[in-house]
């Protein structure tokens, strides 16, 4: 007879091991050889380019791949916990934790909050 603690044990592995595969990068979409993503973005999608070019981490040079990931550990939405990372000081006053960055902030722009009427 298998004891409740084993199952209890074995349910909380298959918990965390699906929670590692949901929040773990995926391949990029398209083979990105040696080229930096900003060689083709300019092209590919030229209004997401121009508005990291113009926002902080354009001026500061923050790479995509900062908050993107590399070719083989690509996302396409990064979570708070990436922005975290640098912006640990504005994560910690956020007045809505459980909401993602990007859904008040201008994805990559970041200078101005999407509802520009908040108190």
């Amino acid at each position: 007879m298998v004891s409740t603690k084993r199952v209890v044990l074995s349910v909380m592995v298959l918990v965390l091991a699906a929670f590692a595969c949901a929040y773990a990068g995926s391949p990029h979409p398209e083979d990105m050889g040696n080229k930096d993503c900003l060689e083709c973005h300019a092209e590919v999608t030229p209004d997401v380019y121009k508005q990291w070019e113009e926002s902080a981490h354009g001026f500061t040079g923050v790479k995509c791949q900062v908050c993107h990931g590399d070719e083989a550990n690509f996302v396409k939405s990064p979570d708070n916990a990436t922005c975290e990372g640098c912006h640990s000081k504005q994560i910690d006053n956020n007045m809505a934790p459980q909401a993602r960055c990007a859904s008040c902030h201008i994805s990559h722009n970041f200078t101005v909050h999407k509802a520009h009427d908040y108190k």
